[in-house]
């Protein structure tokens, strides 16, 4: 299993916009080949830092999703709400 985590610092007042648009997009679409779950955290030390966790059967189907013409929609509309994107880990889930 292929984790992807990634972390925001979404703009001042627009958590909730970015929660709404990952769940919408995450939840509402038809759910992407290979994309076993995710899940949102909200980091307690830093103020509108957030971080999405998303476990994939694997890269490929990762990858796969990143060039589709509706992310690719969904990642403007989310630019909107972020500040910026800060780090970026892939993992290999093995427990």
């Amino acid at each position: 299993m292929y984790a992807y985590i990634v972390s925001f610092k979404v703009k001042d007042g627009e958590g909730i916009t970015f929660l709404e648009l990952q769940k919408f997009e995450e939840l509402t679409e038809a759910k992407p080949a290979g994309l076993d779950h995710f899940h949102i955290f909200k980091d307690n030390n830093e103020e509108n830092k957030y971080f999405l966790v998303e476990y994939w059967n694997s890269k490929a189907d990762k990858d796969k999703l990143e060039t589709s013409k509706e992310h690719q929609l969904f990642k403007e509309h989310r630019k909107l709400v972020i500040e910026k994107k800060c780090e970026t880990y892939e993992c290999e889930v093995i427990v």
